[in-house]
Parts: C-alpha cells; sequence; structure tokens
C-alpha cells in the first residue's frame, strides 16, 4: 500500500510539472503590447514599464501570441470580430464613433524626433500612461532607433504615418499608381519600425539599412521608389527577418494601425473619389485607420505656443473621451500639466488603442486585422 502510494503521489507530481511547463506564463501590462513578436524559439520579455489604472486592463497572451503565430492561425472560437454591415471607411476609429465618457486613447505623431520624443516618454513614465506613437518612416534613423524600442519596451503601441508625410497621397489620383505609391509609403515606414527593433548598435541600422534600401544610409526615398520598389525592399528585408530568427510568418512587431498624414482624405475637402483611392490601399496593407475624435491645438499657426490654450484642449478632450491626437513637438510643460491633471482625475482613464477597438468591434487588434484581411476566421456582421 505504501508503495502505490507514493507511485500516486509522484504521478500527480509529474502531471503538475507537465501542465505547469505547457501553462501561458507571459503576463503583459497594456493590451497593445501582444503586437510585438519573438524570434522562433524565443519569449518576448515583459514591457519595462508598470502602468497604473490609466493603463487599461492588462491581457494574458494565449499561447499562440506567445509563440509569434502566423496571421492565419485560426481564431479562438469564443471570440468573433463584430462588424458592420454598411461602414462608410475602412475599419478603424473615427470621429463619429461614439467612446465612453472619460476613457480617452493619447496618439502621439510625426516622431521619433531625438530631442522631443524622449521628454514625450518621460512625462508618459512620469505619470504612468500608455500611448500610441504614429511614426514617420524618414525620421527613423540611427539616432532615433534606439526610440522606437523605448516606446515598445515601455508598453506603447506603434503606428505608420508614412514615410515622407505626404499630405497630398490621396488628392493626385492618378488610380493604380496613387494606390501603390499609397501602399509603399506605409510598407517602406513599417519596414523601417521592424529595422529600428532589429538594430543592436547605431552601425548596425546603418549596415541593415544599407542592405534593405540598397542605399546608402540616410538616404532620402523619394516618391517614385516607394511606388515602384517598396516589393523590393520588402523581400529583402525578409531575408534579414528570417537570418534574425523571424521565420513562418512572424515579424519583431505586428503593426496594424496607421494615420494618414493631417487625415487626408477623410477631413476636409477631399472628395469621396480620393477616399475610395486610399480605402483601397488600406485594404492592400490590412491596417486598420486610426482618426481622432479631439487635437492638443499644437498645430494651430496662431496659437500652438500658448500654455493655456493647449492644456485646456487637452483637458476638454480628456472629459469627453475618444483618441486625442497630439504631435511630439508640444509645448513640453503643457503636456507635462495636461498629463498631470488627466493622471490625478478619476474620471478619466486612459486606455490602450486596442482596448477603443475592441469596444467597437468585440475583439482583439490581431483578430481583427486577420479578419479584415480575409485571412482570419469568426467575424459576424452587426445587424
Amino acid at each position: 500500500m505504501e508503495i502505490l502510494r507514493r507511485c500516486s503521489l509522484l504521478i500527480v507530481l509529474v502531471l503538475g510539472v507537465a501542465c505547469t511547463a505547457n501553462a501561458p506564463s507571459l503576463r503583459v501590462v497594456g493590451a497593445d503590447a501582444p503586437s510585438v513578436l519573438a524570434p522562433k524559439g524565443r519569449v518576448p520579455s515583459t514591457p519595462a514599464g508598470a502602468l497604473s489604472k490609466n493603463a487599461g486592463p492588462a491581457l494574458e497572451l494565449t499561447s499562440s501570441e506567445r509563440q509569434a503565430s502566423p496571421p492565419n492561425t485560426p481564431a479562438e472560437p469564443s471570440e468573433a470580430c463584430v462588424l458592420p454591415v454598411k461602414e462608410k471607411h475602412p475599419a478603424g476609429l473615427y470621429p463619429s464613433d461614439v467612446m465612453t465618457k472619460g476613457e480617452v486613447v493619447l496618439t502621439f505623431d510625426d516622431g521619433p524626433h531625438p530631442g522631443k520624443t524622449p521628454k514625450v516618454l518621460d512625462l508618459l513614465a512620469k505619470h504612468q500612461l500608455v500611448a500610441t506613437f504614429f511614426l514617420v518612416g524618414h525620421n527613423i534613423r540611427r539616432d532615433t532607433y534606439t526610440l522606437v524600442q523605448r516606446m515598445v519596451a515601455e508598453g506603447h503601441s506603434l503606428g505608420s504615418h508614412t514615410y515622407n508625410h505626404d499630405v497630398g497621397m490621396a488628392v493626385r489620383n492618378h488610380g493604380e499608381k496613387s494606390i501603390e505609391y499609397i501602399r509603399g509609403e506605409h510598407e517602406t515606414t513599417r519596414v523601417l519600425i521592424e529595422l529600428a527593433l532589429l538594430a543592436s548598435s547605431p552601425d548596425d541600422f546603418d549596415a541593415l539599412f544599407t542592405r534593405v534600401f540598397d542605399r546608402k544610409t540616410g538616404t532620402y526615398l523619394p516618391a517614385a521608389s516607394l511606388r515602384s520598389e517598396w516589393q523590393s525592399f520588402a523581400a529583402r528585408h525578409a531575408e534579414v527577418l528570417a537570418e534574425r530568427g523571424y521565420t513562418d510568418g512572424r515579424r519583431p512587431y505586428a503593426i496594424v494601425y496607421s494615420r494618414p498624414p493631417a487625415g487626408t482624405p477623410y477631413v476636409g475637402l477631399s472628395t469621396r473619389d480620393q477616399q475610395k483611392l486610399y480605402d483601397s490601399a488600406l485594404a492592400r496593407l490590412g491596417f486598420l485607420n486610426i482618426m481622432w475624435h479631439g487635437e492638443s491645438g499644437d498645430t494651430n499657426p496662431q496659437r500652438k505656443t500658448e500654455f493655456s490654450y493647449l492644456t485646456e484642449n487637452l483637458a476638454y478632450h480628456s472629459r469627453r473621451g475618444g483618441v486625442i491626437l497630439i504631435h511630439d513637438y508640444i509645448r513640453t510643460d503643457a503636456l507635462s500639466a495636461a498629463l498631470g491633471s488627466i493622471a490625478k482625475n478619476p474620471n478619466v482613464h486612459v486606455v490602450p488603442m486596442a482596448s477603443a477597438l475592441k469596444q467597437k468591434y468585440g475583439c482583439g487588434t490581431a483578430l481583427l486585422a486577420r479578419t479584415l484581411s480575409g485571412l482570419g476566421t469568426g467575424a459576424v456582421a452587426a445587424k
């Protein structure tokens, strides 16, 4: 009997160890953090930034997310995206979307800047707030690539704001050429973001740039190259990814957010034909289009340096809730005061971009992107 009892205990212990070994163990704070994908055989470390109540709910990665599964991995049957039957614009967030009062998504455009972006990141860390950074590809270089790494490490999410911030991309309607140009703007930025995350030193970033773009590091890529060469850039980039352990569809970061420069062609006097042009490019990219509900006012040429104007705008829009547009170059003391007030206000909660999208579509960002690209499953139409 004693031998049987000891054998039973041994079996229980073995089974317990096996189950523990296979169970998801990585906890990532911030809903967008699962976008960071590890090379095969490695698991990403927990982001360095510990977030407060303003960071939104922490997520537990599924085993497939931890192993950086390819985009066509079947969705969990318990989760489905609810897609509106008729949506005027591509999937994403727009001013017409109703957000919960006091729930705010902070977004910063036009970085990374070597002098401005660190101040923004310092303030976000000080107040334990998360944000989404829409990056301009041309601004990612040997003196800024570490800022991209820092954004991810501190739990922020990333999106493409095109390579050269061309506000006239869709306005110059040249049909298929324009669609491929817009796609090239975003695809090239995606590549540069991933190169920034791969680089181990400034010299390494330069070497990666030269190899992928077949040009001297720091060379400005003209519009014609973005349109006609982006596929070549992507092919050489794929070779680099494979060499560094990213195979079977794995990437250093899953870019799914994008924002058009100045909001064109979804704001202002743009025509429906121009919008359809940009819609087509987004469909090929599989990106979500992220607009905004309110602005800080830092682009107003007459008032962008006024402390009270900036702080009052940010306070007003944070109380209302929704996506707020800010730029890295905003007056630092005004941003500091505004973020401090937001962090202290019990009626205002800063949430990750993924939380706002889940509120609208009912599913996680990765599943939403797969569903829209036609590779995912589990989509249902809203009545």
